[in-house]
């Protein structure tokens, strides 16, 4: 057995005893009702976390919390991928963080919002694991919006941040770099999947399609929202998804309304979707599309510890379920220190095992 598949075979393996450890639903019911956050930190001792809140923050703050939630999520993802060599697809993923970073600081310099408001929300854990951690941290300094992305200059997102500093000097949505961040983002994906072998390209597919082409959809729709010319839109757009051929695309991008745009769907997987959907909210319509893009893609990862023993599949699902479990803990934390009931808290809680 070559080095390439024992190294995967590890973090096959160690992704299936870490799914094991993820937290049931009747934990975040007693979470839940904790009566604060040191309750709530007391109760999750016992559990995978408590390795990581021997110290409890100080503050002891919902924000606070949740930076430890997303490090712990960063290290165990790093993990697994530094053991595969030549892991390209899976430290290619692992960027998301850094791009999560990305938004919140030039959605803040679009904003106005000063630095000191800023810089708690950014966790540099990721650019640490991968010496990136001075390009974050020149991009957050920097006052200006058009300075902040400058700063960005030798990156693959930086002529992306280019069309959209033009088009949000028009429409003054900070919307757009998000938009522009995730086309650049899904680019790169999409091109090192396609590199990979095939036996282990088409189970990632199936679960990256809900990224992928639900990016191109949510894209196409707030082009229209917008009021972008085909020409802009193009520019926001991959040239293809995974069950999104080329030609849906352009057609998409020629679209005059966002009713035509998810009539691309019909007669397709994605079909189902469409009831979701009231095209006289069309802000609505967006954000339930891309939450039934999300929903899917749990759904999916849950099923392939089953449907795809020791492909590299399954370390991505896991990824997947470990996020949740992070959102999950996070929202908990947020409605304890704001005094939300756990009725109310739970309403945004997902399953995943």
């Amino acid at each position: 057995m070559s080095t390439t598949k024992l190294g995967s075979l590890y973090s096959i393996v160690r992704s299936y005893a870490l799914k094991g450890m993820l937290l049931e639903y009747s934990i975040y019911e007693d979470l839940s009702i904790s009566r604060n956050l040191g309750e709530m930190v007391d109760k999750l001792r016992p559990t995978i976390y408590g390795s990581v809140l021997g110290e409890p923050p100080k503050p002891l703050t919902s924000e606070n919390l949740e930076k430890i939630f997303q490090t712990s999520l960063i290290d165990t993802e790093y993990s697994l991928i530094k053991y595969i060599p030549r892991a390209v697809f899976l430290e290619t993923y692992f960027l998301r963080h850094i791009y999560r970073n990305l938004k919140i600081i030039l959605k803040a310099r679009a904003l106005g919002t000063p630095y000191e408001e800023v810089s708690p929300k950014i966790n540099l854990r990721a650019e640490e694991h991968l010496k990136m951690r001075d390009l974050v941290i020149k991009a957050l300094i920097e006052k200006e919006l058009e300075a902040t992305i400058e700063t960005l200059r030798d990156t693959p997102m930086y002529k992306d941040l280019l069309n959209a500093l033009e088009i949000y000097q028009r429409e003054k949505d900070p919307l757009i770099f998000e938009t522009s961040l995730d086309r650049s983002f899904y680019e790169q994906l999409s091109y090192t999947i396609k590199k990979m072998r095939r036996d282990e390209r088409k189970p990632l597919e199936v679960l990256l399609a809900y990224e992928i082409d639900g990016y191109i959809v949510t894209a196409a729709l707030r082009s229209r929202l917008w009021n972008l010319t085909p020409a802009e839109t193009r520019k926001f757009m991959l040239s293809s998804g995974v069950r999104i051929n080329g030609r849906m695309v352009e057609r998409m991008v020629q679209a005059t309304n966002t009713g035509e745009v998810l009539r691309e769907l019909e007669d397709t997987c994605y079909e189902s979707l469409l009831k979701t959907t009231d095209l006289s909210q069309p802000l609505r319509t967006v954000a339930s599309i891309e939450s039934w893009f999300k929903e899917e893609s749990i759904r999916k990862a849950k099923k392939t510890f089953l449907q795809d023993i020791f492909k590299l599949a399954v370390i991505y699902s896991f990824i997947k379920l470990k996020e949740v479990e992070v959102r999950n803990l996070s929202a908990i934390a947020f409605g304890i220190e704001y005094g939300l009931t756990s009725s109310e808290i739970l309403e945004n809680i997902k399953r995943i095992i």
